[in-house]
């Protein structure tokens, strides 16, 4: 790239960049400014009356910046996302997913697809390079659509949280469609309430778009059925449904559980077909809905999207199936960290019909504590035996964390607990029959367990589970 380019971090400044002096978890400083001028900024965005802030040509200021700064890092990568065809999922549960989907589906059409979210950054088919985000912010989140176009891509999927639309991250991005899942409870720890979060997730309709970008949303949820249709009359709107919802533009009807497939049949205005996908769940076909409509929306033909969804595979740790050998229990790994992520995921795979449901699980510390309850009611309830283990305990009591899912529960003496994971997770496959599955619910992809005092050690459910059933298969 000839430019500079912009950082947040006057640490990390080059000669050439921009230093832009946003408020982070901390408020900016003036002495940040000198200290990126310092190492060779071309310029500094700041907020108009920033204290200490050097008398220099090449600081400009904004009042406020952060109403500007979307659109300034649009111009300074050269607008790259007017150059793409972009498409933001955003929902409590789901936008993995479907971002990741979509890439797939795009690929399959021999589109140059990229995607955002809380697998990483990268091309379709490219090693994912981990942001620390969902949605990185806003400055790196343009480099990241001008680093995509240089290398040809042509389209990009964009996880945006509910974060990013409160601290508007995605501004200045020209959006294409917008699709809105679900509303459930979760960061109520960062947003204070459900409905300040219900609406933070709203403003997912009003990004830019160029003209404004198609509106996608799950009738089925209540909260964004009706935000869909509060939308100004003219307004290209796409409505889904796979539970019957009126006034749905693309429907999933008839839909069959099968322990090798799921399998419904697609019904849009151009027509009707029977799909099958190999994706667990009803809230899997919803996914899949927001992909047919994407690709609906570009002008590929029903055929052709019929012949693209069998193709399509989960994203990794999104109801990841392990079962190197028929004889050995299903190991099915999500990364559902929510009551309703985690309650449809166990309605899923008890509508499929397994002899039994054996549930390891645990509840992140340091985060929104009032969903443990309903978390913990919804695993006991779903589940034939349920192993309490740690998650993510941060700097939290892990024992403590425990006992409040007990307590939520109605039987807080039939569980196990085992803190180890590793050893929660070698337990429950042991435990295990043919025709048994193991749900591994929180960790999904993640390769490390943040332990007490916020320290990581290497760690994956995924990993542990291939390693247990290997072992098992030794033992034979």
């Amino acid at each position: 790239m000839s430019r500079g380019r912009l950082r947040q971090d006057s640490r990390l400044v080059e000669p050439g960049d921009v230093f832009v002096a946003l408020d982070g978890v901390v408020p900016a400083r003036g002495e940040w400014v000198a200290d990126a001028l310092a190492r060779g900024a071309v310029e500094a965005w700041v907020d108009a009356g920033l204290a200490g802030v050097p008398d220099d040509a090449r600081v400009r200021a904004f009042s406020p910046l952060v109403d500007a700064v979307g659109e300034l890092a649009s111009h300074w990568y050269g607008r790259p996302s007017e150059a793409l065809t972009v498409f933001g999922a955003t929902g409590t549960n789901g936008k993995t997913s479907t971002v990741q989907l979509l890439a797939q589906a795009w690929a399959a059409l021999g589109r140059r697809a990229a995607t955002v979210g809380t697998l990483g950054a990268a091309m379709h088919g490219d090693p994912l390079t981990l942001n620390g985000y969902t949605t990185p912010p806003v400055t790196r989140l343009h480099e990241l659509l001008a680093d995509f176009r240089d290398r040809s891509a042509t389209h990009v999927a964009i996880e945006v949280s509910s974060h990013a639309l409160e601290e508007r991250r995605v501004d200045g991005v020209a959006f294409d469609a917008v699709h809105f899942s679900n509303l459930t409870r979760d960061h109520l720890d960062y947003h204070g309430s459900m409905e300040h979060y219900a609406a933070q997730k709203a403003k997912i309709y009003r990004l830019r778009g160029e003209p404004e970008a198609v509106a996608i949303g799950n009738l089925d949820d209540p909260f964004v059925r009706a935000t869909w249709e509060g939308l100004p009359a003219g307004r290209e709107r796409v409505g889904l449904t796979s539970a019957g919802a009126p006034g749905a533009t693309i429907r999933a009807e008839r839909l069959r559980y099968e322990r090798d497939a799921t399998r419904f049949e697609l019904v849009t205005p151009e027509g009707a077909v029977e799909v099958a996908t190999g994706l667990i769940g009803r809230f899997n076909v919803d996914n899949l809905l927001a992909v047919v409509a994407e690709l609906r929306r570009e002008g590929v033909p029903l055929a052709e999207i019929a012949a693209i969804v069998p193709l399509l595979l989960p994203p990794n740790g999104r109801m990841w199936r392990i079962q190197p050998d028929p004889a050995l229990p299903l190991v099915v790994v999500d990364a559902g960290h929510t009551p309703d992520a985690m309650r449809q995921a166990l309605t899923a795979i008890g509508e499929v019909g397994y002899d039994r449901v054996i549930s390891v699980f645990g509840a992140t510390g340091s985060r929104d504590a009032g969903k443990r309850p309903e978390m913990a009611r919804a695993v006991e309830a779903l589940s034939d035996v349920v192993i309490v283990t740690d998650d993510d305990v941060h700097d939290e009591d892990g024992d403590e964390i425990v006992a409040q899912l007990l307590a939520a529960m109605a039987r807080p003496d039939a569980p196990t607990v085992i803190r180890d994971r590793g050893g929660a997770v070698e337990h429950a496959i042991r435990l295990a029959a043919p025709g048994d599955v193991v749900m591994l619910l929180g960790k999904g992809h993640e390769p490390m367990q943040i332990v007490a005092d916020h320290v990581e050690v290497p760690y994956s459910d995924i990993e542990t589970a291939e390693r247990v059933l290997a072992t098992i298969i030794a033992e034979r």
